[in-house]
């Protein structure tokens, strides 16, 4: 069960983050001892199990979590979310949106910094 819940957590991430320019994708971090424990768990589960759900569709998953790591001043990761965001037909101002209505629950501070990251990116 745990491959096609891995597969369908890869369909996800390579309709979300497509290599660009032959680029590959970056690795994440993790030390070697769980790296690919932790990267199969982890994209079976959020990718494949909670992505993959059918009842909104990717779009509106894509601005949940900007919103999402907006309140929890994850910049590094929004970077990338907005980024899939984008390449999903989300419009800049609705990214501009989500991160300023979420600004009343996560506060201004995570807000300011998340536009700055959301600037950097519709810049590039």
């Amino acid at each position: 069960m745990i491959d096609e819940r891995f597969e369908a957590g890869m369909n996800v991430i390579n309709e979300l983050f497509p290599p660009t320019d032959g680029q590959e994708k970056p690795q994440p971090p993790y030390p070697e001892e769980i790296a690919a424990d932790f990267a199969k768990f982890s994209v079976s589960t959020v990718m494949g199990d909670i992505w993959g759900r059918e009842g909104l569709d990717k779009s509106k998953r894509v601005l949940i979590t900007i919103g999402a790591l907006t309140v929890m001043d994850k910049p590094q990761q929004l970077k990338s979310y907005i980024e899939a965001a984008l390449s999903l037909g989300v419009s800049r101002n609705e990214i501009s949106e989500a991160i300023m209505h979420v600004s009343v629950y996560g506060g201004f501070p995570a807000a300011i910094q998340a536009l700055a990251v959301a600037k950097e990116v519709f810049e590039s």
